[in-house]
């Protein structure tokens, strides 16, 4: 993560005579037709946007290709601008643009560019030689996401923003409900199939190897990812890694702290932990069903062990990740503790 990040705004028709001033071509116009050019712009699905950051400023033109949140094309026109800068004025437009996951960015560099930059010549106009280089929402995030690969598809294992705590887990396989960030990932890790679902039936446990371009991992990732292979391979009965949900109604953080405490390879039914909120056999039957609803929005799977309840006739009832796994999860325990 950059240290400061440029400011950006929408040229909007009042801010005519500041992109007259930046603008070269636009310099001999009367402020009447730069309000044209501005429109015309705008009427070509072409947003403008003024930039400013330590004394510097200037402009680029965005465009959302096909009208999909999820990509957007700057081009900076003829300003020369560094490698350096165009990183940072991307990391400004992925903060401003929460659906954002690619971001093609087109300047004439002032310096040596990097080698993620390639060269596109006449991709605009007056076929002039510029540099292209596409930008990815997961290589500026401040959360930061590993996978596990297992029979199941992938295990991921998302930080808070501060880096020092495990705030998610995912199952991520075919089928699976999976949220826009998981997704971005997903997608920059090649996880998915040209049928658009994720593979299965992978050799593991095992860390995937994290694609270039992404920032250091931190440790807090390694170290939970560590300890949750020994477990799937049978070698770990409990986890030391820093962990903790951000969200949470009271009552489900209640559930979520009874079964948190749940030992391996023992089973609870969902009256039980209401019996152990509420101190009443009566209560804890009406209980029941909330207390199955709370486990359903459990963010800690694994840690917070929502496999290890079960229906009153020890049913193997619904699971995050799949009733599959849950089964899987149960077998592996009993089978060790045994």
């Amino acid at each position: 993560m950059s240290a400061s990040i440029p400011s950006i705004k929408v040229c909007y028709l009042k801010d005519a005579a500041e992109f007259r001033r930046l603008n070269t071509i636009l310099f001999r116009k009367n402020i009447s037709e730069t309000r044209d050019f501005i429109r015309d712009k705008q009427l070509q699905g072409i947003d403008i946007y003024l930039w400013s950051d330590a004394g510097q400023n200037g402009y680029f033109y965005l465009q959302n290709p096909m009208a999909q949140d999820s990509w957007a094309i700057i081009f900076y026109e003829s300003q020369p601008i560094s490698s350096q800068l165009t990183h940072r004025i991307a990391e400004a437009v992925f903060n401003d643009f929460p659906a954002l996951y690619r971001l093609d960015s087109y300047s004439i560099p002032d310096d040596l560019p990097d080698d993620g930059f390639r060269i596109c010549k006449g991709q605009f106009d007056n076929d002039l030689a510029i540099y292209g280089r596409s930008f990815f929402l997961p290589q500026f995030s401040s959360r930061q996401l590993v996978f596990i690969a297992w029979r199941f598809g992938y295990i991921a294992l998302i930080s808070n923003e501060q880096g020092d705590k495990i705030s998610r887990i995912d199952f991520v396989r075919q089928g699976s409900d999976i949220d826009s960030f998981t997704r971005s990932f997903v997608l920059f890790y090649d996880l998915f199939e040209k049928d658009g679902q994720t593979r299965e039936g992978l050799e593991g446990p095992a860390l995937l190897d994290a694609p270039l371009g992404l920032p250091e991992q931190y440790s807090v990732l390694t170290e939970a990812a560590e300890q949750i292979i020994a477990y799937l391979k049978g070698e770990r009965q409990e986890f030391t890694f820093p962990y903790e949900a951000e969200e949470g109604t009271p009552f489900q953080r209640r559930v979520w702290e009874v079964t948190g405490n749940i030992p391996y390879a023992h089973l609870f039914s969902y009256k039980d932990i209401a019996n152990e909120i509420v101190q009443d056999d009566k209560k804890a039957v009406q209980l029941s069903r909330a207390v199955g609803q709370a486990l359903g929005a459990n963010p800690l799977p694994l840690c917070i062990p929502c496999h290890r309840v079960v229906g009153k006739n020890r049913d193997l009832t619904g699971f995050s990740g799949g009733v599959d796994i849950k089964d899987f999860l149960l077998n592996l325990e009993f089978l060790k503790y045994n």
